[in-house]
């Protein structure tokens, strides 16, 4: 008999797309889950869990640090991996060939306003290049459609954003690419599996039937071209154009944005927990072993076995 699971993504975009493989390959369904899969608002998931009101999250691991900053400590547990890059890039209305990090300095950057990890990682590769945030022109109170109106408009001078828009931007020839985030910060448990103790605690066979059905389909994806992949997904995405979206997987896969296994190493962890308190967004970062739950993960052949 199957069993409902609820599962929400931060946002309903191509990065998650392992989660979208693992529905429409029938990977989870396998598992017996009967995955019913939504994005709320931006920001919600991590209230939904601990309300009961979703079961898993695709959420990113920032979350856990911040609620283990609170005062009293909220737990979430993250029990498998999904993106292990930064999906966010730099955009400027005039060609970047030669871009430096330095070239941000006195200029107007348009931030991604729906979450705070991509800013935290860009001031992170900024301190690296010499660069103070500080000198930087932030705009943080552009939400993404507005934020993309600024930049065609010569209101900002650059733009982070993420994909669709970025690739959309590109391909219209409304923007060139300085710089794709993922080469740079380098690998991060940039989103993971999210789940509330008490969950885990209760549900241990669910959780282990959905980290199963994510990593079917991320042995699939590695092994699969970027057309392949786009066309499994597509149904999920009928705004994005099927050529915008090859291009989408073809930037993430190339990036290595997708893990071949749910396993989630310690060393980029902690590197992430380190960015978050170096940006300010947490006082304290919280544990691995607080965190991140690999028993799950850990008993699925594959490279982390």
């Amino acid at each position: 008999m199957s069993r409902p699971l609820r599962v929400v993504t931060a946002f309903p975009a191509p990065f998650y797309a392992p989660v979208n493989a693992a529905v429409r390959l029938g990977a989870f369904a396998d598992e017996g889950l009967d995955v019913h899969l939504w994005s709320p608002a931006p920001g919600q998931t991590p209230g939904m869990l601990l309300r009961g009101e979703a079961d898993v999250a695709v959420s990113g691991v920032m979350r856990c640090h911040v609620l283990a900053d609170q005062s009293p400590p909220v737990s979430l547990l993250t029990i498998a991996e999904v993106n292990s890059r930064d999906g966010f890039y730099l955009l400027t209305r005039r060609p970047a060939d030669g871009f430096r990090w330095d070239d941000l300095a006195g200029k107007r950057l348009a931030l991604f306003t729906e979450a705070p990890t991509p800013w935290m990682c860009l001031q992170d590769v900024l301190r690296r290049h010499g660069v103070a945030p500080r000198s930087v022109a932030i705009r943080s109170d552009l939400p993404g459609p507005r934020a993309v109106e600024a930049l065609l408009a010569d209101e900002v001078d650059f733009l982070q954003t993420g994909q669709p828009t970025a690739e959309q931007l590109l391909v219209d020839g409304n923007a060139h690419l300085a710089a794709a985030m993922a080469e740079t910060v380098g690998p991060l448990p940039y989103s993971s599996f999210l789940v509330s103790p008490a969950f885990r605690q209760r549900e241990s066979d669910l959780c282990a039937r959905a980290v199963r059905g994510l990593a079917r389909a991320q042995r699939w994806m590695v092994n699969s071209r970027p057309a392949d992949i786009a066309s499994l997904i597509a149904p999920d995405f009928p705004d994005i154009a099927r050529p915008v979206l090859t291009r989408v997987v073809d930037r993430f896969q190339s990036a290595g944005t997708w893990p071949a296994h749910p396993h989630q190493p310690r060393a980029p962890y902690e590197r992430m927990g380190q960015i978050l308190v170096d940006g300010g967004l947490v006082g304290r970062a919280a544990r691995f072993e607080d965190v991140c739950d690999n028993s799950f993960a850990d008993s699925i052949p594959g490279p982390a076995s």
